[in-house]
């Protein structure tokens, strides 16, 4: 079971909160210690799923002091170890008091999904240099014909980031994380599309090969794999085990119909454009609603009550909204087909 340790600064004692929460079974053990006057240190061991609720009692408790800080580490092994089997009845007892008040799975806390998303959503030189080579590598893949470079095209593209980011911005009723996750979403789609533009305006090349063309028709399996994708993606995220997000990457098409759409734009080919955007467009569109009802049902919310309300607000609009889109590209798929 993964375990947090939370390293506190504060100005007063909180061993009697820590006794409760050690009594409750919320945390593992602590140590607390009077660094100076004015400032004691206390660490806490707890099950990263408990991490979210300890947090928000500390902060709850320390409003007002100034001198407060809480700082979260992952736990690679503590000793000594949990008993893997206790008697049934202890058993049974701790996974119900164990058990998240909130979600339908055990999550990671709040506070580190918002510092795991924030690194998604950065425009550094390195990201920019990243989207700049997956567009390159998606490029010369689909001209090839080359189902093995493509997979590597989706792998290195950091496409995926920013869609989860806008979902769990749109879950918290943040609307700054909102906006810069939606900025770093329009750059990183922008300069992939115009890399395959410009390589298809350029170079004369055969643009109907297997891996272009399949790209081009969109149809209920696509929709059904972005939504089972996106939740996944959510899930993965939310639960801790980032290192699935690679098969998540690989299993929904971004960066490919992207750049087959800046390729078929570039040469004219304006049917098979519009087929390539639309298809690119309904995996956004799967990706951000899958996600936003994953986070919601994993209990993900901001912890005061009003701003809780707010993104309540934020979310049911966005669903409806995502929803309608969803409805308008599934019509355009359903015509395309019959016309």
């Amino acid at each position: 079971m993964a375990e947090r340790l939370i390293e506190v600064f504060s100005g007063s004692d909180p061993e009697k909160d820590l006794k409760e929460m050690l009594e409750e079974k919320s945390i593992i053990d602590y140590w607390t210690v009077k660094t100076s006057e004015e400032l004691w240190q206390t660490k806490i061991l707890a099950l990263a799923e408990n991490s979210e609720k300890i947090l928000d009692s500390l902060e709850q408790r320390f409003t007002q002091d100034e001198s407060f800080r809480a700082i979260l580490f992952q736990v690679e092994a503590s000793l000594p170890r949990a008993q893997e089997e206790e008697k049934e009845e202890e058993n049974q007892a701790t996974e119900e008091e164990n058990k998240p008040k909130k979600g339908i799975f055990k999550r990671i806390s709040r506070e580190e999904l918002y510092h795991d998303i924030s690194e998604m959503i950065s425009n550094d030189a390195v990201d920019i240099a990243m989207i700049v080579l997956s567009a390159i590598v998606a490029t010369i893949g689909l001209v090839r014909n080359s189902p093995a470079i493509i997979i590597g095209a989706m792998v290195i593209a950091p496409m995926l980031g920013p869609n989860v980011a806008q979902s769990f911005a749109t879950t918290l009723g943040d609307f700054g994380l909102l906006a810069k996750s939606v900025r770093t979403n329009l750059i990183r789609i922008g300069l992939g599309f115009a890399f395959a533009l410009v390589f298809g305006l350029l170079f004369r090349l055969d643009y109907t090969t297997n891996e272009i063309t399949s790209r081009t028709v969109a149809n209920l399996g696509d929709i059904v794999l972005a939504f089972a994708s996106g939740t996944a993606a959510a899930l993965s995220i939310s639960s801790g085990v980032s290192t699935s997000l690679i098969g998540v990457m690989v299993a929904v098409s971004l960066m490919p119909p992207l750049a087959a759409a800046g390729l078929l734009l570039g040469s004219g080919n304006i049917d098979g454009f519009s087929g390539a955007i639309l298809l690119f467009f309904v995996n956004i569109v799967c990706i951000n609603l899958a996600s936003i009802i994953t986070f919601r049902l994993q209990g993900i919310e901001p912890r005061s009550w009003w701003e809780a309300n707010k993104a309540g607000k934020a979310v049911r609009v966005t669903i409806i909204g995502w929803v309608v889109v969803l409805g308008l590209l599934a019509l355009s798929l359903f015509l395309s087909e019959v016309l």
